[in-house]
């Protein structure tokens, strides 16, 4: 679990989230105008109250708090108590104002004085999570969102901020609860996606942790999960790179992750090295997009690769399939059904790969990875419940099931 967690840390984005952008602001539209409509208001009240609004419509903060100053001895009943309240919150809360402290104190002394409409009470408490996080208070926004969370029901941002903190303390089953109803509330992101990946590491349960990579990599178009979801192929017990390796790079092509030069490279020497000479070929001419040095450097390999390419093309898969049904097992089936697959031919690629599960004679490792081949001829000549089918029936644990499972996501991105 020590080098997944490193490797967690090093795949998945930061999960910072914060409140304060997020919930609630200041203004002059949140100050009730219930001084007006008080015919037992005071005449000082009144003019320094409306001196007072008409200072924060300006954004003259100073002015504000003081004329709210100046209204507070003339003040009569909670109502008129509350306004001068107010006054002083949108003057000290402006998302301007970097005075958390300040704000904090206007928030807490306006719900105090009471008398605020609903609305109102509900703002001021989002705002004041989002100042206790801001000022470093971690422990106060904590729990005042929780609170916000219990009497108003709670918003994705707040569900969000409660699993990531619930992540950093390692309480790591809350974190799953509280990045759940975040990412019910709608569109979530990969931050939240994030907040429950390493909630469910942190548990050691992979199963859920795999299956959420199956659920959100299709729609989600992320390479980091990609990569995550098709590299566990390796894991696998009886995985080997010269049966498989190939096929990592072919989805992780499929799924459009961009692959690196280097895996360029090792995907076309991997195809040269089982005579898959028309796919190497391509892939050399994805990596001159890339990394022109590269083909420099190699120039006779890349000649020789497209020459041998050619003649395939020419005559060579046709000999190829000639030799095939003369072999005892299916596996000469399959490496022409391979080259095939290569150049885009799939009916011809799925008749031969048929063929060649059909003569059989191997073991049953061998036959899943052609079927999992079969499966994206399948795919690819626009056969999805053919593909789906096949890659359904692959159960061997060198690979195959995993890259099956791989595809079967890809088919739905």
């Amino acid at each position: 679990m020590q080098t997944f967690g490193k490797t967690m840390r090093n795949c998945l984005p930061a999960v910072g989230l914060g409140l304060m952008g997020a919930l609630g602001f200041a203004s002059a539209n949140l100050i009730a105008p219930a001084a007006e409509a008080q015919v037992t208001a005071k005449k000082e009240f009144v003019e320094n109250i409306k001196a007072a609004q008409t200072a924060v419509g300006a954004r003259q903060w100073s002015t504000a708090i003081q004329k709210a100053d100046a209204a507070a001895p003339h003040a009569s009943g909670a109502q008129q108590r509350a306004a001068v309240e107010q006054i002083k919150v949108a003057a000290s809360c402006d998302s301007s104002i970097k005075n958390h402290a300040g704000c904090i104190s206007a928030i807490e002394k306006a719900k105090a004085a009471g008398g605020l409409p609903g609305s109102i009470t509900k703002n001021y408490d989002q705002m004041l999570a989002g100042r206790y996080s801001d000022s470093g208070n971690a422990a106060k926004a904590l729990t005042q969102t929780k609170a916000n969370i219990s009497a108003y029901g709670g918003t994705q941002t707040e569900h969000a901020f409660v699993a990531k903190k619930e992540l950093e303390a390692k309480n790591y089953a809350g974190a799953v609860t509280a990045i759940n109803k975040a990412i019910s509330a709608g569109k979530p992101t990969a931050t939240h996606y994030n907040i429950l990946l390493n909630a469910y590491a942190g548990q050691n349960k992979m199963d859920d942790y795999y299956k959420t990579l199956e659920r959100i990599a299709p729609s989600m178009g992320n390479d980091t999960y990609w990569r995550m979801l098709i590299e566990r192929t390796k894991k696998e017990p009886t995985f080997r790179a010269n049966d498989a390796q190939l096929d990592i790079y072919r989805a992780m092509e499929a799924a459009k992750v961009k692959l690196k030069p280097d895996e360029l490279f090792a995907m076309a020497e991997a195809a040269r090295g089982r005579a898959i000479t028309i796919e190497a070929a391509n892939t050399w001419d994805a990596i001159a997009k890339v990394d022109a040095a590269q083909v420099s450097k190699n120039k006779a390999l890349v000649d020789n690769v497209k020459k041998q390419a050619a003649t395939d093309k020419a005559t060579g898969l046709a000999a190829s399939e000639t030799a095939a049904a003369t072999r005892v097992d299916g596996r000469a089936y399959g490496f022409a059904a391979e080259n095939y697959l290569a150049k885009g031919d799939y009916a011809k690629a799925i008749d031969l790969f048929q063929k060649g599960l059909a003569k059989g004679n191997m073991d049953a490792g061998a036959v899943d990875l052609m079927k999992v081949r079969l499966g994206v001829a399948q795919f690819k000549g626009g056969k999805k419940a053919d593909a789906t089918k096949t890659w359904q029936s692959v159960k061997a644990d060198n690979g195959a099931a995993w890259l099956a499972k791989t595809w079967l996501a890809i088919a739905k991105a």
